[in-house]
């Protein structure tokens, strides 16, 4: 048997290896997530999902969906596709009954969201040093954005900062949650929960207005 018959048979030996562990890792990240997405729907005292996520459906998990505390709540992991690759994503929303004119995003300062707010960035500052040092808010009404983000919000935000990957977003008649990756661990799911209590108090600060 020559050196390159050798060759292409240890190549096929060797993409078949990597196909089958990248499969086992698959299916174990997809049934941890299943896994989570269970346990999150049993601690929001919500249905489990009827169609949990799968390989052949790239990871998307359909929605948990219903009434959570007497409000509407949303949640879903999703895939984004994109030229080279596909982008996980984990949301939730609270739907409120008041809508607000406008529009208010909250995230962590980043170098470039830093840079933007040195040389003249368009973001909302609060009044609070620690809050305006460790977030950035963009809106088009600083009041509306000064009204919600309370004292006791900013506190609980500045709390929790550490847990928050994503962006919050606040429009007409729902407080939005997004973050890249998908839930795997038992410390992402109660992560999870800290923020989706964050942002029902968010909401209901939105009612108080």
């Amino acid at each position: 048997m020559n050196t390159l018959v050798i060759a292409i048979i240890f190549s096929i030996i060797a993409v078949g290896a990597i196909y089958y562990f990248a499969t086992c890792m698959s299916k174990g990240t997809v049934m941890n997530m299943n896994q989570r997405v269970k346990e999150l729907a049993a601690a929001l005292g919500l249905p489990e999902p009827q169609s949990p996520a799968s390989l052949l459906s790239s990871f998307y998990s359909p929605e948990l969906g219903g009434k959570v505390e007497g409000r509407d709540f949303y949640f879903t992991n999703y895939t984004r596709s994109e030229k080279t690759s596909n982008t996980y994503t984990t949301e939730f929303i609270w739907k409120f009954e008041k809508a607000i004119n406008g529009s208010i995003s909250i995230s962590k300062e980043g170098i470039k969201s830093t840079l933007k707010k040195q040389f003249g960035g368009n973001d909302i500052e609060i009044g609070h040093k620690e809050f305006d040092e460790t977030f950035l808010v963009r809106g088009d009404d600083a009041n509306l954005a000064k009204s919600i983000l309370t004292e006791a919000i900013s506190f609980d935000l500045l709390k929790k900062e550490r847990g928050i990957y994503g962006t919050i977003s606040i429009q007409q008649h729902e407080v939005r949650y997004e973050e890249s990756g998908v839930l795997l661990t038992t410390e992402d799911l109660q992560r999870l929960l800290r923020l989706i209590e964050l942002c029902k108090n968010i909401a209901i600060q939105i009612e108080r207005l």
